[in-house]
């Protein structure tokens, strides 16, 4: 039986509001334990289609939405984290949906998936909840960041860069979504020579992350060996987002 207290301590929602603000980002190890992680894991591994289920980069990744809906271990923590952020942000708040996901390995022909990951989720902010039901390593796929791009001067500066955030020559087009979404490669690569470095997350099953993704640029990196399983609450959404009737 799953524990019904919530994991997070008071000191532990203080500290992650003023990383929260600072950084953009607070890391909680221990958050969870392993056989909590596991049985999740198991639970996951059991769905590999049907309603509000993706398969992506040539069938190496299943997301698995509305996993609250599905799974009693993610219901809890999907409880656990809108306790969480609602006292980090000092007002209610519940999350839209929780993905559950599952990495594998990218085959050879599937390399060209390894291409054009880095993003930001919204140019408003967006916070997640992640837990990390594997421990991952450089290998793994693990979610790494790049820190400081969060700031308000970085996001300025970026913004007004022709081909960063936005595409300007399309700006007035209609019909297409979220155009400073994805990032492309070549300026990632300029912000390394700049300067700018990555931090890869490489953490035990049960580590929790809070981020606010829509401001710091981000990827999940390539899988290149082993397995990757992780749940991600999903906070500020459209009504509906990925909200799928699966009881």
């Amino acid at each position: 039986m799953f524990k019904t207290s919530s994991p997070f301590s008071t000191e532990v929602t203080e500290e992650a509001k003023e990383s929260m603000n600072k950084n953009g980002y607070f890391l909680i190890p221990n958050a969870y334990p392993k056989n909590f992680c596991e049985q999740i894991k198991t639970d996951i591994d059991k769905v590999n289609s049907g309603l509000g289920v993706e398969k992506n980069y040539g069938g190496s990744e299943t997301r698995i939405w509305s996993a609250q809906k599905r799974f009693k271990g993610v219901k809890k923590f999907f409880h656990d984290s809108n306790k969480l952020l609602s006292s980090i942000l000092d007002q209610q708040i519940i999350a839209g949906t929780v993905l559950a996901i599952k990495n594998n390995p990218l085959t050879e022909e599937h390399q060209k998936n390894s291409m054009g990951r880095w993003h930001i989720d919204s140019w408003r902010s967006q916070e997640k909840v992640f837990l990390f039901l594997s421990d991952t390593t450089e290998k793994s796929g693990p979610l790494e960041f790049i820190p400081n791009t969060h700031k308000f001067l970085f996001r300025l500066k970026k913004a007004l860069e022709p081909g960063f955030f936005f595409n300007h020559f399309s700006m007035l087009k209609k019909g297409i979504p979220r155009r400073y979404a994805s990032i492309p490669d070549k300026k990632i690569e300029a912000l390394f020579n700049s300067g700018y470095k990555t931090k890869p997350l490489l953490v035990k099953a049960g580590t929790v992350l809070v981020i606010n993704s829509a401001k710091l640029i981000h990827r999940a990196r390539p899988c290149k060996e082993g397995q990757r399983h992780a749940l991600t609450a999903y906070y500020s959404t459209a009504k509906g987002y990925h909200d799928y009737d699966v009881y």
